[in-house]
């Protein structure tokens, strides 16, 4: 009898093991080919887009909160101002399908209406971006269980999405949004749980130079320096939002497989993300000479962050859920 069930155990492990790979495999096909459109990519440059003078980055919904009776999750939010436009950047997870969601009831306990929000901006297509697991597979987004009333507001997409009564924006390539917002366009990443198009919101703070909001950072940080540095004129000041450092685990398991690390970082299911890729890309930054990097703790762990504190001391801010991050032109 023991003898029956240990076969069977072992069989199907040797089956799922050998489904894994199979993927795996497809996987650095794909791969291969987002590689050679990356390099055979056409350079668009984004000129004279305009500046902003102020800049306040509000987390609304990440792994961590600085407010006392504000929810947290492993998702994002941001509300971004500049002198002449209030953007809600990514939704948020609803991982528990709530009403309110945790975007809507901090949003309500932050005193923050729809009717102060210009544009909603989406990073991409997953599901702690766009609301939840059900409308990443509609191809929509929501700021809760139900959608509300975007009408007269403008949203950009990485990829074609549908919302009631809004047409969605969608940029192949970097360009100009409003005067001093612009989006990279969406930079592409085949992992195993499938291709990801991610974008990202660049602000020109007057004096300083580009500010760039970044939702997971699927994209790599290299790849999303040599877009900026193609791209836009202006200097590189600061980088804010999440960048995907799930080291030594993540926050998301399904089945007791580190979802964040192995499935979605790194090179695939059996090379995942290590320290020493995120050293690469500390000293990368640390070259550049950043004047303000904050990460968010969705998908990067408490010990990457404290990294980051070390490597860059008072240039460094963790976002955290209710805590306001005003970057002036002339501190």
């Amino acid at each position: 009898m023991y003898k029956i069930i240990g076969v069977t155990v072992l069989s199907a492990a040797l089956i799922a093991t050998g489904i894994l790979v199979f993927y795996d495999k497809k996987r650095e096909g794909a791969a291969e080919l987002v590689e050679q459109e990356w390099l055979a990519r056409p350079i668009q440059k984004v000129v004279s887009f305009g500046s902003t003078k102020t800049l306040e980055v509000l987390p609304l919904v990440n792994w961590h909160t600085g407010k006392e009776g504000l929810k947290t999750e492993p998702g994002v939010s941001y509300l971004i101002k500049t002198d002449t436009a209030t953007v809600l950047f990514d939704v948020g997870f609803n991982k528990k399908v709530e009403s309110p969601s945790p975007l809507e009831y901090n949003m309500d306990r932050l005193g923050i209406s729809l009717s102060d929000i210009d544009m909603v901006f989406l990073s991409h297509a997953h599901r702690d971006h766009v609301g939840g697991l059900a409308w990443e597979e509609a191809g929509s987004f929501s700021l809760g269980v139900e959608q509300v009333n975007l009408s007269g507001k403008r949203a950009i997409s990485p990829i074609p999405f549908q919302y009631p009564d809004i047409n969605v924006e969608t940029y192949s390539q970097p360009v100009s949004l409003a005067p001093g917002l612009a989006t990279t366009g969406p930079i592409a990443r085949q992992l195993f749980i499938g291709r990801i198009e991610e974008q990202a919101l660049v602000i020109n703070l007057e004096g300083k130079g580009l500010v760039v909001i970044v939702g997971c950072g699927h994209q790599t940080l290299d790849k999303l320096l040599a877009r900026i540095d193609e791209s836009f004129d202006e200097p590189l000041y600061g980088i804010l939002g999440d960048l995907h450092y799930p080291v030594p685990q993540g926050r998301l398991y399904i089945a007791g497989i580190d979802i964040q690390r192995r499935l979605a970082s790194g090179n695939g299911l059996f090379d995942p993300l290590t320290m020493d890729g995120v050293t690469h890309d500390i000293n990368t930054l640390k070259d550049r000479e950043i004047g303000f990097i904050s990460l968010g703790g969705h998908d990067t762990s408490d010990e990457v962050l404290s990294k980051f504190k070390n490597q860059f001391g008072p240039r460094f801010h963790r976002a955290k859920s209710g805590v306001n991050m005003t970057i002036s032109s002339t501190e």
